[in-house]
């Protein structure tokens, strides 16, 4: 199959997969850290002795934070550790992803992922048959096919992917790369598409 040289042979580039791969984590992370502030943690707001007179440190509280149980100063509240990154760099990062899979000779296509049967031991003998695949990431074009998906949801060295779902950590974390024919045009199609300003 000849591969589009505008997708699979670009210049691969570290700076841009490092920014993608960056952007992919940071926005994965949930950010439900939570802490309380001297207003949300439980206890009473009454000052706790007279200003004066008494020998000890003023205090207007007995819930801030240098006092046991008492508040969190400047600790994490929920919120969103997304970074932006434009989607023309995006885009860029796949296809640098797509490219030195390429290049390394470790992407294969198949006519289509039909397996005759849901048995495990199928796919762990073709694993066998590629000689040094450490970790397999499997695309096909559509919906994942159910036999596809039960015989390999038990190999941890084995995962699979929609067209769709292929991103440059995905990529990264596996050492070879077999797709379909069918998700092969899917991604051309995808990449060559115009991006929606």
């Amino acid at each position: 199959m000849v591969l589009a040289g505008d997708v699979f042979d670009v210049p691969i580039r570290k700076d841009i997969i490092h920014r993608v791969v960056r952007w992919q984590l940071a926005k994965r992370q949930q950010g439900t850290h939570s802490t309380k502030t001297i207003s949300e943690v439980s206890g009473t707001g009454r000052k706790p002795w007279p200003q004066k007179k008494t020998g000890r440190a003023r205090h207007g509280s007995l819930r801030g934070p240098q006092f046991r149980g008492g508040a969190t100063m400047h600790g994490p509240k929920p919120r969103s550790h997304a970074i932006k990154v434009n989607k023309k760099v995006r885009r860029l990062g796949l296809k640098i992803a797509l490219s030195a899979r390429a290049a390394e000779g470790k992407l294969l296509v198949f006519e289509d992922l039909e397996v005759p049967t849901h048995k495990t031991k199928n796919i762990v003998n073709y694993v066998e048959q590629m000689e040094d695949t450490k970790k397999l990431l499997l695309v096909d074009g559509g919906p994942i096919n159910e036999k596809l998906k039960l015989a390999t949801q038990n190999l941890h060295y084995v995962n699979v992917l929609p067209s769709i779902g292929l991103n440059v950590y995905s990529i990264l974390l596996h050492n070879t790369l077999v797709m379909s024919r069918d998700a092969v045009n899917r991604i051309v199609e995808r990449m060559h598409t115009p991006i929606n300003r």
